[in-house]
């Protein structure tokens, strides 16, 4: 089955005691596609210094096309 990287984004944990829960979630969209695990990591270090707040964790969403695939059959 062929799929096709269509678009990408970047979800951000931040924790800090200043959140009700502890922490706090951020998605960044229109990540670039040939976007590498440093350079996501480094952008989560920036914002959560700016933020005052801790890097929980950074998670790289993608949204594929899949190719249908036609049934002959029918």
């Amino acid at each position: 089955m062929n799929m096709e990287l269509i678009e990408q984004s970047v979800q951000y944990t931040f924790n800090n005691e200043k959140y009700t829960d502890g922490f706090k979630k951020r998605i960044l969209k229109n990540v670039r596609k040939d976007a590498i695990a440093e350079g996501i990591s480094k952008v989560g270090d920036a914002i959560s210094g700016l933020q005052g707040d801790k890097l929980g964790a950074a998670v790289l969403i993608q949204k594929h096309g899949v190719a249908l695939v036609s049934d002959s059959a029918n």
